[in-house]
């Protein structure tokens, strides 16, 4: 099950091309094209629909052993009902044993400064300038507001597009305290975002990107 908003299509397809049965939503219909088109044009199977984290619902009888949402899609759910909405969905939908994995950035409350990200991508023809700014996080809000610009250049014209969103944020204690209201969902392990299966961390704020594996009982 490809458990990710944003779909992951070339996960879905490198997990599809190994014989994997793959399941995966997203609110947005253009991505959920995007995903359906891509996989066709491979010649692989797999089943996308549109869906929201807080109330996705999957094909009558399906139950799967991973369930992926990772590089803070789950920050998109802006209220504590809705997060364990979520949590309790993905492992109902998990067969007992099944594994969740969970990647997001925590938030230091008492080190939140204002920061910055860039990437370049490029194709034959296109070529995509992105800037992400996030603003220090309000700990009685619980938010944190994001900006991202791209600036994308294809056929000789540029354009540019800007998005403005609010995450939730989450310190190692609100985490922690998340998933204890989530009894079918156990904690077994967290790494960070080298994704490095040999090498384990805690969950606490010597580092800001956390992968978190849970196993549904």
């Amino acid at each position: 099950m490809s458990e990710n908003t944003f779909l992951a299509p070339t996960m879905m397809e490198s997990l599809a091309a190994r014989g994997h049965v793959v399941h995966g939503f997203d609110l947005n219909q253009h991505q959920v094209a995007f995903a359906k088109n891509r996989l066709k044009a491979k010649g692989l199977k797999a089943k996308v629909w549109r869906g929201r984290l807080q109330d996705f619902k999957v094909p009558k009888g399906a139950r799967y052993d991973v369930a992926h949402c990772f590089v803070s899609t789950f920050k998109y759910i802006d209220t504590e009902a809705g997060a364990v909405s979520s949590l309790r969905r993905m492992a109902a939908a998990l067969r007992p044993g099944g594994l969740l994995l969970l990647g997001l950035h925590l938030t230091d409350y008492k080190n939140s400064p204002p920061d910055h990200e860039r990437w370049i991508g490029r194709k034959p023809g296109i070529r995509v300038v992105s800037d992400t700014w996030s603003a220090p996080a309000d700990r009685k809000s619980r938010t944190e507001a994001m900006r991202t610009r791209m600036r994308i250049t294809e056929k000789g014209k540029t354009r540019v597009e800007e998005t403005l969103w609010d995450f939730r944020t989450y310190s190692p204690a609100e985490l922690k305290a998340l998933i204890a209201k989530v009894p079918s969902l156990r904690l077994v392990a967290c790494h960070d975002f080298h994704y490095d299966l040999g090498s384990t961390r805690r969950l606490d704020l010597a580092y800001s990107d956390v992968l978190l594996v849970m196993r549904r009982a």
